[in-house]
Order: C-alpha cells, then sequence, then structure tokens
C-alpha cells in the first residue's frame, strides 16, 4: 500500500514538475490562461513596428514570441494585482472608451469593421479595454511618479557635469573614398585628393571643390558637416581637426577608407547648460526612469510569488 501511495505521488510531483497544457493555451499565470490567439495578437501589435522593412525568419519569430508572451505575463500579473486591491473599471467607463474610438475611427461599424479584422469579438474587445483601464488606473496610483522643479533643480545642482555641451567645432569636409573593388582603387582616389588640394591651394573655394571631388554626401552643402562634437569624424579626421585653428585647411590626411581634408570655420567651447533650457527634457527622463524602476520592482515582487506555467 504504501509503494502505491509513493508511485501515485511521484506521478503528481513529475506532472506538477513539467506539466501539459492544452494547445490553446500559450501560458497560466496563477491559475489564469493565455491563449494562443491572445499571443498572436500581441506578435501582431509588434510586427508592423519591427518588421516592416525586414524579413522576418523563423528566428526572429521565436524572439517576437517570447517577448510578446513576456509582454502578456507581466500585464497578466498587474491585472491580477489591480484587480486584488479592488481597482475596477464601470461598463460606464467602457463605453465612453469605446465612443471615443468610434470617432476616431469616424463610426461604430468602421470600428468593429476594425478590431474584427485583427481577431476580436464585440466581448472580447471590451474586456481587452477593461483590462487596459484597470492598467491604467493601477498605473497612475502605484507606479506613475510626478517630480517638482525644486526636486529637478537639487538633481541638476548634484549633476551639473551632466549637462555641459562638448567642445564642437564647424568643418567642412571633403572625402575621396577608395574603392576596394578595384584593383586601382588607391591610385585613384589618390589622384583625385591631389587634384582637390591643387585646387584649393590655388585659390579655389573650399565648398565648390567639395561639390566637384567629394565622394561624401556632404558634397552637396559644399561638404558643410556643421558643428560636430568629438566621436563624430573618422579618428584620423578628428585628431587632425580639433587641433586646427578656426579658418584653416588641412593637409591631405589618409585613412583607410580613403583621402580627406578638412576645413574648420569655426570652434565652441565647452558650455555649461542653464537649468531652464533642460528642465522639462529632464523632467521626461528622470520620471520615466523612476517609473520604470517602479514598475519593475513591483512586477519582481509579483513574479516571487507567482505560479507560472508555460
Amino acid at each position: 500500500m504504501k509503494i502505491i501511495f509513493f508511485v501515485i505521488g511521484l506521478h503528481y510531483f513529475l506532472m506538477a514538475q513539467a506539466p501539459l497544457l492544452p494547445e490553446s493555451t500559450a501560458a497560466v499565470v496563477n491559475g489564469i490562461a493565455i491563449s494562443n490567439d491572445e499571443l498572436n495578437k500581441e506578435v501582431g501589435k509588434e510586427l508592423p513596428r519591427t518588421y516592416y522593412h525586414a524579413t522576418l525568419n523563423d528566428e526572429k519569430l521565436e524572439k517576437l514570441k517570447k517577448k510578446a508572451l513576456q509582454s502578456l505575463i507581466e500585464k497578466t500579473l498587474l491585472y491580477q494585482y489591480a484587480r486584488s486591491q479592488k481597482i475596477d473599471v464601470s461598463d460606464d467607463e467602457v463605453d465612453d472608451v469605446m465612443e471615443k474610438l468610434a470617432e476616431a475611427y469616424g463610426s461604430k461599424s468602421t470600428l468593429e469593421k476594425a478590431f474584427r479584422q485583427l481577431g476580436f469579438t464585440s466581448k472580447s474587445f471590451r474586456k481587452a479595454i477593461e483590462r487596459d483601464e484597470v492598467l491604467k488606473k493601477l498605473y497612475k496610483k502605484e507606479i506613475e511618479v510626478s517630480i517638482s522643479d525644486s526636486e529637478l533643480k537639487a538633481y541638476y545642482d548634484k549633476n551639473s557635469y551632466k549637462f555641459k555641451e562638448p567642445e564642437k567645432i564647424k568643418v567642412r569636409l571633403i572625402h575621396v573614398r577608395n574603392d576596394p573593388t578595384d584593383p586601382q582603387g588607391k591610385q585613384k582616389a589618390k589622384a583625385t585628393i591631389d587634384e582637390a588640394y591643387k585646387k584649393i591651394k590655388e585659390g579655389m573655394d573650399f565648398a565648390d571643390v567639395a561639390a566637384q571631388y567629394s565622394t561624401a554626401m556632404s558634397r552637396i552643402k559644399g561638404g558643410d558637416m556643421g558643428y560636430l562634437h568629438k566621436g563624430r569624424l573618422d579618428a584620423a579626421v578628428e585628431e587632425k581637426a580639433f587641433a586646427m585653428d578656426v579658418n584653416t585647411t588641412s593637409n591631405i590626411i589618409e585613412d583607410t577608407i580613403g583621402y580627406f581634408i578638412v576645413k574648420v570655420e569655426d570652434k565652441l567651447e565647452p558650455n555649461q547648460l542653464p537649468f531652464d533650457r533642460v528642465k522639462e527634457s529632464l523632467r521626461k527622463d528622470l520620471k520615466t526612469r523612476f517609473e520604470e524602476e517602479r514598475k519593475a520592482a513591483l512586477l519582481k515582487k509579483l513574479m516571487s510569488t507567482a505560479v507560472i506555467i508555460k
């Protein structure tokens, strides 16, 4: 008898370690199923943005499915938590959202056609809206942060080094590329840059020479690259350019990708950005960061006690 109970217990233990989900189910979160239909809809949301101009092979599709399933699991956990905190959405609130969507789509029939094309029924679409609205309320209650001007100023003062514009130079550039597919590519590029340099020495305007001889796209603007900070030019060109005086032109600079001539037209010293100029962008950045941290902390807590089968 003890052996029989042991075998039965072992059977259920193994089943608990490797549960078999129905084919229609992608995962189960605390007893709530996420269907493959839901997963496909979530994948469909990402497809236009992520792969509009790319080929979607099996490997990419699998990665996208994993990302979509993780997103659904997190949403399900947050929804369950919100409902446990007595956060709900009334039918009137769902009706209000539906009316606004119908207005945006032009009519109720157009909206219905649109959500049916995505695989929703009227009932499942309303449920999707209800879940989204519950999550919005949860976000507002437990994740959303408001940052005051005084808090922003304190952060700015403590991290003032982060709000400095680096030294910049305004340059014009002539770049003659070396065609690696041509055995004579390097010699041809050198002959072209030599001719361009000769024209500059003879007094021809740098912009006109760039337009005529440069192979870079900047040639259409007379080689004008605008104001650049370090890290925007090829290393050999950058080292030379930042060491040059204003209104001077370099010699021919050789690099692995071809030849360059650079003219420095202006220099801007490092500049401390004033608080008022960065305040709103800083508020947006910090708000995003703090809210992501609060959401991650909440999800970590929920994940620690969740039973997830996938």
